[in-house]
């Protein structure tokens, strides 16, 4: 497996992981929102938002990884031909969409106030 390779393997992991941890996440928050205790609401609330982010991430490493992908690709085209320029704006759009999850992920971390009395 060269270096490409295992980059893009590499961030197709990560984008797992963070998939695997909003479902968590979710499932936490679900079990909160049907329990009596004291807060469960509230830390429903910032489990959703947890799952949130993650998720925004998961998306952002998949994004990622095609750019990866798609730069790889590129390697095997003269830069002066067609497919590599296509391979490469694939590449930069893919980055672009990552940047934007990870901006969502930022907008999405719950709130620090208290939970209710």
């Amino acid at each position: 497996m060269g270096h490409a390779d295992a980059e893009e393997s590499r961030l197709r992991e990560v984008a797992g992981l963070m998939w695997r941890t909003a479902a968590v996440h979710r499932t936490r928050a679900a079990r909160l929102a049907t329990d009596a205790e004291p807060g469960g609401t509230f830390q429903a609330r910032v489990e959703r938002g947890l799952a949130k982010v993650a998720a925004e991430h998961a998306m952002a490493f998949q994004e990622l990884a095609d750019a990866a992908e798609a730069r790889r690709w590129a390697t095997n085209r003269p830069s002066t031909s067609p497919e590599w320029t296509a391979a490469m704006n694939r590449s930069l759009a893919a980055l672009r969409r990552a940047e934007a999850h990870h901006h969502q992920a930022a907008a999405a971390v719950p709130a620090r106030d208290e939970p209710p009395g």
